[in-house]
């Protein structure tokens, strides 16, 4: 390695190295996931959900049950609204950030990340 900053040459070097926990170490994550887990539901008594609920039913739960969609539904209603309003709708807003009246498209709302858009 001709250089000690060459990224590549480090990277590389990281793949090359391989660790893996020890079995005691795994067997105690192991037993504190089973402590902290709900005990199973008796899966036989359940009745099957049918189409369209069962098909919900699994997204819900994937995406991390009632609380986590709702969050994202409200995100994604927000970014909606954000995305259609009419942007002389938001000029109070702008004047609230700013102090001054200024166009949106004019703001800097990220000042302190531009150097991570320049190039040398």
């Amino acid at each position: 390695m001709t250089d000690v900053l060459d990224l590549d040459a480090l990277l590389a070097e990281a793949a090359g190295v391989r660790t893996d926990p020890s079995a005691a170490l795994t067997a105690r994550i192991l037993a504190d996931a089973a402590a902290v887990q709900p005990p199973l539901a008796n899966v036989a008594a359940a009745r099957p959900r049918l189409g369209l609920r069962r098909w919900v039913g699994d997204l819900v739960a994937g995406l991390g049950g009632g609380r986590a969609v709702a969050g994202l539904s409200l995100a994604g209603v927000t970014g909606l609204f954000l995305g259609v309003v009419d942007p002389a709708a938001l000029q109070s807003i702008t004047t609230l950030v700013a102090g001054e009246t200024v166009l949106a498209a004019q703001m800097d709302l990220l000042p302190a990340t531009d150097i991570l858009w320049t190039e040398n």
